[in-house]
């Protein structure tokens, strides 16, 4: 198990990119493209030529994986299975990873939790399962997949925070987390890195000096109480990033048993 690498603590909660960068020697060209998607917008930069129709295969991407994995909508595959219809491949997928996941983090991510998230005032109602905490990170690297089939491999590609980067170096902006203020951000260059945060500063009801967020502690059912605070992680993959990020907040810092590959950064 590799330990986190030292660095200067970076607070995250919302991921701001800098479309700034190095230009690469090839293509000293940087391209950007944006757009909504899975009720959030999304962003593309890439060093290289154009890509004709670009944006069209980053929206047929997200589309297929909204209509798997959308809590809210009653013909997704994720909602017709919570209705006792049997999983489609697609599903099955991103479940087995979210299994995997609750095993290593010793339940602290849970995805079956629908019933319990909807009665803390977040999700829609019903029973069932919850993909919210991994399904943007598992759709954000599908779109690097396919961005490499196309041929584009020096990239930075951001979806509602979450973040996965190509071959080249790209700074990322990281906010710092602050319920009642703007402080300066911080920077980090990231390179075939992905990078998802869970924080409680955005969304919270304030208990004394706690913050009552909307992250659920799936062992009690209730919403975890601490100190503004923020953890990033690191990790090859933007799904093992984004589950384990929620998983950490729920954890704590005391948590050191982290899968090969993922590194953290926590404040609170």
């Amino acid at each position: 198990m590799k330990q986190p690498f030292v660095a200067p603590i970076l607070l995250v909660l919302v991921m701001v990119l800098a479309w700034k960068s190095r230009p690469a020697v090839e293509h000293p060209t940087t391209r950007a493209l944006d757009g909504r998607s899975m009720g959030t917008t999304w962003k593309l930069a890439w060093r290289g030529p154009a890509a004709p129709q670009l944006d069209r295969e980053v929206t047929q991407v997200l589309d297929h994986w909204e209509q798997v994995l959308s809590q809210w909508r009653e013909s997704s595959d994720l909602s017709r299975f919570n209705q006792g219809q049997p999983a489609s491949a697609d599903l099955t997928r991103v479940i087995d990873l979210a299994e995997q996941v609750r095993i290593a983090s010793e339940g602290a991510f849970d995805h079956r939790i629908l019933e319990t998230v909807h009665g803390a005032g977040f999700g829609p109602a019903g029973k069932g399962i919850d993909l919210s905490a991994i399904g943007k990170g598992f759709a954000v690297d599908r779109v690097g997949e396919q961005l490499r089939q196309l041929g584009i491999n020096d990239f930075v590609f951001e979806l509602g925070g979450e973040v996965l980067t190509g071959d080249g170096a790209w700074p990322a902006e990281i906010e710092t987390p602050s319920p009642n203020e703007n402080l300066p951000g911080h920077s980090v260059t990231l390179r075939n890195r992905a990078l998802a945060t869970s924080g409680n500063y955005r969304q919270f009801v304030p208990e004394g000096k706690l913050l009552k967020s909307h992250i659920i502690d799936p062992r009690t059912g209730a919403p975890v109480m601490r100190p503004p605070a923020a953890v990033s992680v690191f990790a090859a993959d933007c799904a093992t990033a984004d589950a384990w990020a929620t998983a950490l907040f729920v954890l704590g810092p005391e948590f050191k048993q982290l899968p090969d590959g993922v590194q953290v950064y926590w404040q609170q």
